[in-house]
């Protein structure tokens, strides 16, 4: 996949995840169960996608950049960071 593909592809999936959160009646545990039974290959690269997650949330408590909305990612964020370094955070590739 060319990387202009990869770029529509990552803003079709934020969305998707966007639109999922968005609900009233959303079923993160459902989502979460899923996952947990997946290859466990696959599960290590969404656990990296949440670190990295995390990771960009402790950018927004850094430069003081969230509202009431996001405030708790953003302090989670950085609680994380505190607590682990760059090698923590470097899952592996197996």
């Amino acid at each position: 996949m060319n990387n202009e593909k990869q770029v529509e592809a990552a803003k079709e999936i934020a969305q998707k995840l966007s639109s999922y959160v968005n609900g009233w009646h959303n079923h993160i545990d459902d989502i979460v169960s899923e996952l947990s039974n997946d290859h466990r290959t696959l599960q290590q690269g969404v656990t990296r996608f949440c670190v990295k997650w995390l990771e960009e949330c402790a950018k927004k408590e850094k430069d003081n950049n969230f509202d009431l909305r996001n405030e708790a990612s953003a302090k989670l964020g950085k609680k994380f960071m505190e607590v682990t370094d760059a090698r923590d955070r470097a899952l592996p590739f197996i």
